[in-house]
């Protein structure tokens, strides 16, 4: 018995726990089966998800213009430039930080959104935003610019 917890609590599994596993499964299935279509019907809803944002273009990367700077040269920083209709976000990634600008001139609500949650920053009366310092990983921006829908940006690595 203690081998079968020790296995438990380390996370490995044996051939008898992968068996138990199939037949429990296969009980599940036969007992409480998931409905016809649900299955598309899911992934649609998640393709869903954001159909309130217009998606942004990466149009501008200096990375792509510099690749091979980017490999030795640590300290520069990363331009981007986003479009959708007629709104721009130009992005500054310097480190961690963010520096950026919404086209127009005008106020703005942006949230930079992680997987796990999203920080909410406000654009000044110029379009112009920054952020402290944000955790390594991918983020993309939802930009509220004062006219016209939101905007998503696609996701980026910082």
């Amino acid at each position: 018995m203690d081998d079968a917890m020790d296995g438990a609590m380390d996370g490995s599994m044996d051939d008898g726990d992968l068996e138990l596993e199939e037949r429990l499964r296969a009980a599940a299935e036969r007992l409480d089966p998931v409905p016809a279509g649900l299955f598309e019907e899911a992934m649609l809803a998640y393709a869903l998800r954001s159909l309130d944002a217009e998606l942004a273009e990466l149009t501008f990367d200096s990375w792509e213009e510099l690749s091979a700077t980017r490999v030795r040269g640590g300290g520069r920083a990363r331009l981007l430039s986003f479009a959708a209709g007629e709104v721009v976000v130009e992005l500054e990634v310097t480190g961690r930080r963010l520096v950026g600008r919404v086209s127009g001139g005008r106020p703005a609500e942006i949230v930079v959104q992680r997987r796990d949650g999203g920080t909410p920053v406000c654009a000044d009366e110029l379009g112009r935003f920054t952020t402290g310092e944000l955790a390594p990983g991918p983020l993309r921006l939802r930009v509220s610019p004062g006219h016209g829908g939101p905007v998503v940006t696609t996701w980026i690595l910082i």
